[in-house]
């Protein structure tokens, strides 16, 4: 009695995100993730924690071993969150600041600056991805014909 009434609990205690709020993305790394699509989540696809990092550095004029050190604890998913959410902090903070001078680049213009650099490495590294997913395929096709010229090879010499 006691175990259901426990299993019971727990099953009422699961959460189950609704994923039909998010889009789909990149991680640093090629990997799929998913995020809220926003602007500054589209800016920042593909970075790794070390670029996203050197993007909230600038804009939250925090060093970038003061915010190492801050989410260190962290696994990366959790520090690239994090880091993000202070970059919407800060560009929200530039676009409030300066809301009514016309002349001065507000926050998301100045996201888009500050990641050039960034969106530079992102391509490079994801050529090179598919660059070694297209060599992984071609080397698994090859072995794959190599496996079957043998096998052939080998019935034909059994038949004889």
């Amino acid at each position: 009695m006691a175990n259901a009434k426990a299993e019971e609990e727990t099953k009422e205690v699961r959460i189950k995100p609704d994923l039909e709020k998010y889009v789909n993305g990149v991680s640093g790394s090629g990997k799929k993730t998913k995020n809220c699509g926003d602007e500054i989540a589209t800016a920042l696809d593909g970075f790794t924690v070390e670029e996203i990092r050197a993007v909230a550095s600038k804009l939250t004029d925090t060093s970038q071993k003061d915010l190492e050190a801050k989410y260190a604890h962290l696994n990366v998913g959790m520090q690239i969150m994090n880091l993000r959410n202070r970059i919407r902090g800060a560009v929200n903070k530039l676009d409030k600041a300066h809301e009514g001078d016309k002349a001065v680049v507000a926050g998301l213009p100045t996201l888009a600056l500050i990641c050039e650099k960034g969106q530079a490495a992102v391509t490079k590294r994801r050529a090179a991805q598919a660059k070694a997913a297209e060599d992984r395929a071609a080397k698994a096709e090859a072995n794959a014909r190599e496996k079957a010229a043998k096998e052939a090879k080998g019935k034909t010499t059994k038949a004889a």
